[in-house]
């Protein structure tokens, strides 16, 4: 790959993620302003995720408030238009959500979901004819990811199992189309990556999954909003996370029917459709000590810190709204 593409990776942040993807944030059909005093709430979402599931369980039916939907690439730049106030709720994984809290405590956790000990929504994965056969062989590879996501989690998981330091590695920090570029183009030895661009890499790039690095933690998945969104509109957050909640136990039972409506909402082929539906299943819990001790293996595994340098207080970015 050319230096200059290594160079602008390096230097990515997401005060800039988030000012392209405003740039190019698309609203999705049916979500104008709603008319007279009807309520509206603005959810994030990224490509074949929130929208499409809920669309498929029917739970956006007969909203008794509006919905402005925007569509973000990856959960980082997701979060910092919450955080900017520019959307309400989304959802991403938790270490995405840890990652942001440490530089915003104003962030908060209003919904968690359980992938089991075995979820196969992350993994490293290597060209199919690579000699890179286990974890120790990724030792001086080239390996692309992107900051603060499930991937980036999964990458470290992967190090760390196999006795290595991400200095041991070559880590290049990517947007999710760079890093599949890339690896189509053989610019990379492994890339960390996750559900549907998981599903177009093994299925559309000849990709071979290494490793899902699962430590035999339960990994989760959490609604995320703001002390403020939830202030002038926790009623709606509430009532939108347990339809999302419903959604997601709909789809866990319905994966055919699920991957039908994501072809049809997000215009992927069906072969990734049924690949993301198939494994992208989550299940509603609550948030209690259990969720939030769990959350402190992904702050050390990070070094997650808060804006001056100091230990985060985990516990506070945490306010379960009624969700189940």
């Amino acid at each position: 790959m050319p230096g200059a593409i290594f160079e602008r990776a390096a230097s990515w942040r997401l005060s800039a993620a988030l000012m392209l993807s405003c740039l190019a944030m698309v609203p999705l059909s049916g979500c104008g302003r709603a008319d007279g005093d009807q309520q509206i709430l603005r959810v994030a979402g990224q490509r074949g995720g929130t929208r499409a599931m809920m669309t498929a369980a029917g739970e956006l039916d007969h909203l008794p408030y509006k919905v402005e939907w925007s569509e973000f690439p990856s959960a980082p730049p997701q979060i910092e238009a919450i955080s900017a106030g520019a959307v309400d709720v989304g959802a991403a994984s938790a270490n995405a959500f840890l990652f942001a809290y440490g530089s915003n405590p104003e962030l908060r956790a209003v919904q968690a979901l359980s992938g089991g000990d075995n979820q196969q929504v992350a993994a490293v994965v290597v060209p199919n004819g690579s000699s890179i056969r286990t974890g120790r062989d990724l030792r001086g590879k080239r390996i692309g990811t992107t900051r603060g996501t499930a991937g980036h989690s999964v990458l470290l998981q992967a190090l760390e199992q196999a006795g290595l330091k991400p200095e041991d590695v070559k880590i290049s920090f990517l947007t999710p189309s760079e890093g599949l570029t890339a690896f189509r183009n053989g610019d990379l030895d492994a890339l960390a990556i996750w559900i549907p661009y998981l599903a177009m890499a093994v299925l559309h790039q000849k990709a071979r999954v290494l490793t899902y690095a699962n430590t035999g933690n339960t990994a989760y998945m959490f609604q995320i909003s703001t002390k403020s969104s939830l202030k002038a509109k926790r009623d709606l957050i509430a009532d939108f996370t347990r339809r999302y909640g419903r959604a997601q136990s709909w789809a866990n039972k319905h994966s055919r029917e699920w991957a039908q409506i994501l072809v049809r909402e997000t215009n992927v082929p069906p072969d990734v459709a049924a690949y993301t539906a198939e494994r992208l299943r989550w299940t509603p819990v609550p948030i209690d000590d259990k969720v939030i001790e769990t959350q402190k293996i992904t702050v050390r595994r990070f070094h997650i810190t808060g804006r001056n340098g100091q230990g985060i207080d985990l516990a506070a970015g945490f306010d379960a709204v009624e969700s189940r």
